[in-house]
């Protein structure tokens, strides 16, 4: 899920550039915090995690795909540079989920956030 999500993002975050970083990220946090939570709170974590990520790709569907997604043209590491340049706490952490995975389709989501969410002002 964390997976499709994040490479759902590269050809429908222009719909709504924030929100649905959350369908990756809210799903990879529990998955990170599973082994800390009891047993007994596996099942209900997943299940909440599942839920809020559906119900963010419900409410912000994206009529028009991007169909071609261009393969980043950089390392993983330039792509993390240029979220942690970018600022904002939502790019930087659809980066992270992006480099949990490496691939081609992940890193392009991950840059397609750094183009089409307004970045931090400078204090």
């Amino acid at each position: 899920m964390v997976r499709a999500s994040t490479h759902r993002y590269a050809t429908h975050g222009h719909g709504e550039a924030t929100m649905p970083v959350h369908t990756a990220t809210a799903p990879n946090a529990v998955l990170r915090t599973l082994g800390s939570l009891p047993r007994p709170l596996w099942a209900p974590s997943l299940h909440a995690a599942w839920t809020a990520s559906a119900a963010v790709t419900a409410m912000y569907p994206t009529a028009e795909l991007v169909a071609d997604v261009p393969a980043p043209r950089c390392t993983a590491q330039e792509v993390l540079e240029r979220a942690l340049a970018h600022g904002d706490e939502h790019v930087v952490k659809l980066t992270d989920t992006a480099l949990d995975f490496g691939d081609e389709r992940a890193l392009a989501a991950a840059l397609r956030a750094v183009e089409l969410v307004d970045p931090l002002l400078p204090n």
